[in-house]
């Protein structure tokens, strides 16, 4: 994986909720989604994991001008820092596995490695809980996550036919499994 500067993984707070939202139909505006993660992250068998990147505001806008004369703040300089979301995923405790229901990290960050983190970061909470195995669907077309899943030994279980929205058409989904969790040396060792 190759370093990004200014980013870190954390779980998500529900003062991330706007945020996610805007990027859930960003990352995933094909499939026309609306999750209310307020009260997703409020769900005790519900697991979202955020990759955020810090941005620095050096140049300060009109307003945070007027604040700094307002309390008599000489700066010449001004560094402020925003936390962005850049990714995240969306786990879901069913029984005694559990399902990947969102994995997405804008384009722009693609192909750095935060998904694989976030993947990592959701294998170690799944066995945490005691999960036998991890469960997820993704497009067909998307062979960049196809090859990630099949990295960590995830196992293609089926084909689930017209399953996601596509313009005017539809788009198959490709069903994984991994193998055991509790049982497995790969898992066991990831950071």
């Amino acid at each position: 994986m190759k370093k990004i500067d200014n980013i870190k993984f954390r779980n998500a707070l529900t003062s991330d909720s706007n945020q996610l939202s805007d990027m859930e139909s960003t990352v995933f505006y094909l499939d026309k989604v609306n999750t209310n993660f307020e009260r997703e992250l409020d769900k005790e068998n519900k697991k979202i994991f955020v990759c955020t990147f810090v941005n620095i505001i050096t140049k300060p806008t009109n307003f945070i001008k007027r604040i700094f004369r307002f309390l008599e703040i000489k700066k010449e300089k001004v560094f402020i820092e925003q936390e962005v979301i850049i990714g995240y995923i969306k786990t879901w405790k069913i029984m005694e596995d559990t399902h990947i229901e969102q994995l997405g990290v804008l384009e722009k960050f693609q192909r750095q490695g935060i998904g694989e983190k976030l993947l990592r970061l959701s294998i170690n909470h799944a066995i945490q809980l005691g999960s036998n195995k991890i469960i997820l669907e993704c497009r067909k077309s998307n062979i960049s996550a196809i090859n990630l899943y099949k990295k960590y030994q995830f196992n293609i279980t089926s084909v689930r036919k017209n399953y996601y929205p596509l313009d005017n058409k539809r788009e198959d989904a490709i069903c994984f499994e991994s193998s055991n969790l509790q049982n497995n040396d790969l898992f066991k060792n990831l950071k």
